[in-house]
């Protein structure tokens, strides 16, 4: 006589789910191990779990506490390389395990911070040592030209130079380095990039809130206004504590100037900011004066009688500061990040490079945000932006990530 499940003995029934719970429990295992192989055995997988880790360091002030716990111990130290025409500073953050047996070795990346000096700024601490913690090498690195507000090409020498010395490392892979530029640190990192030295070898560049043209820039600071889908838009930049991006444009100018008219133009737009009477300004060349009013920015409605008012040497010393002039050189893949709210530098800029890229069929992604004060995150964030934004900054991460997981 057959018994249906209502009237099988106790035993029968425990049995059967006891049974029915191994299996389970058996299927859930190989589930997890392979959940587990694929998180630490294939390449998209290991970017997947670095990136998830690395992402809440990236949109935060501070490293959290299940990095310092669950990530590779790290130490930092500083280096110093010599150039012919300066003095390179290298932070470097590094794990301190052994090298995986996968990959093999590990990725490094060179993070260029911008102008000035901001070693010692929490956010790109805190970005290098997460970086460190998910197993890579991080060498923040800066230099004399530099720290000094300026952007040289002669300057690009001092990032192929850290690239090599990276590259020589014995648990870094030479061909998964690549540049992180921030602001100004982006535009040199192309000047670098296109160095037959490491053009064949650089794995990525990362562009972050970085200009693409200095006269377009130099016009845009003119008029106090951005062209947005062929309409312009206002756009002011900030003073804080005085006009940065303007006191780097007028460095590149001042460089074609007898040294007391250069002066008097660095003095107008750095800390100090002695700007000219109306009396002063009148014994001064034209273009000198076209120069000072676009960086000043007291003549926007005269914004491009000014640049064309511009000396050659002035044009051509723009001309040398633009990644535009050597795009099409750049052979690694391309990142290119900004904020459209930026102050420093317009995000039209990076539009401007994403469509020189797409015209050139050049390997890139642009990505707009909306949740960082030029490059550093804001504090006053909402779920909204950081949920929308996020999602963006996390698929470049894995992307970046990727090629050495």
């Amino acid at each position: 006589m057959q018994t249906n499940a209502a009237t099988k003995p106790e035993p029968m029934r425990r049995a059967r789910w006891g049974r029915r719970s191994m299996w389970a429990a058996r299927v859930a295992l190989v589930i997890i191990a392979l959940l587990g192989a694929t998180l630490s055995l294939t390449p998209f997988g290991r970017a997947a779990t670095r990136g998830a880790l690395l992402f809440e360091p990236l949109i935060a002030a501070d490293q959290p506490t299940y990095l310092q716990v669950v990530g590779e111990p790290i130490r930092h130290t500083t280096t110093t390389l010599f150039t012919p025409y300066d003095t390179v500073y290298l932070d470097v953050y590094e794990p301190t395990t052994p090298t995986p047996p996968v990959p093999h070795a590990r990725e490094g990346i060179i993070i260029i911070p911008g102008v000035g000096d901001n070693r010692q700024i929490g956010q790109l601490i805190n970005l290098s040592e997460s970086l460190a913690r998910a197993g890579i090498v991080v060498v923040d690195m800066t230099t004399d030209i530099l720290i000094n507000f300026t952007i040289s090409t002669d300057d690009s020498e001092a990032l192929v130079r850290t690239y090599q010395w990276l590259a020589h490392q014995p648990n870094v892979n030479a061909n998964h380095i690549g540049f992180l530029g921030l602001s100004g640190g982006g535009d040199l990192s192309c000047f670098a990039a296109v160095d037959p030295r490491i053009r064949d070898s650089l794995a990525f560049l990362v562009l972050f809130g970085s200009y693409y043209d200095a006269t377009d820039m130099l016009r845009d600071m003119g008029r106090r206004a951005i062209l947005v889908n062929g309409h312009l838009k206002p756009w002011q930049p900030i003073f804080a504590p005085y006009d940065i991006p303007g006191f780097v444009l007028a460095h590149a100018v001042a460089a074609t100037l007898p040294p007391d008219q250069g002066d008097l133009l660095l003095n107008a737009l750095g800390p100090s900011q002695q700007l000219l009477s109306p009396a002063q300004l009148a014994q001064e060349p034209s273009a000198f004066r076209a120069a000072y009013h676009l960086l000043i920015g007291d003549e926007p409605g005269q914004a491009d009688a000014n640049i064309a008012a511009l000396s050659p040497a002035m044009r051509a010393a723009l001309l040398q500061l633009s990644p535009s002039r050597i795009a099409a050189q750049i052979r690694a893949p391309i990142y290119l990040l900004h904020d459209v709210n930026d102050q420093y530098v317009p995000y039209t800029e990076s539009r401007d490079f994403d469509a020189a890229l797409t015209r050139l069929g050049h390997p890139h992604q642009f990505v707009e945000f909306t949740i960082f004060s030029h490059v550093e995150i804001r504090p006053d964030l909402g779920l909204g932006p950081l949920l929308g934004d996020g999602a963006r900054l996390y698929r470049i991460l894995y992307e970046i990530l990727l090629p050495a997981s």
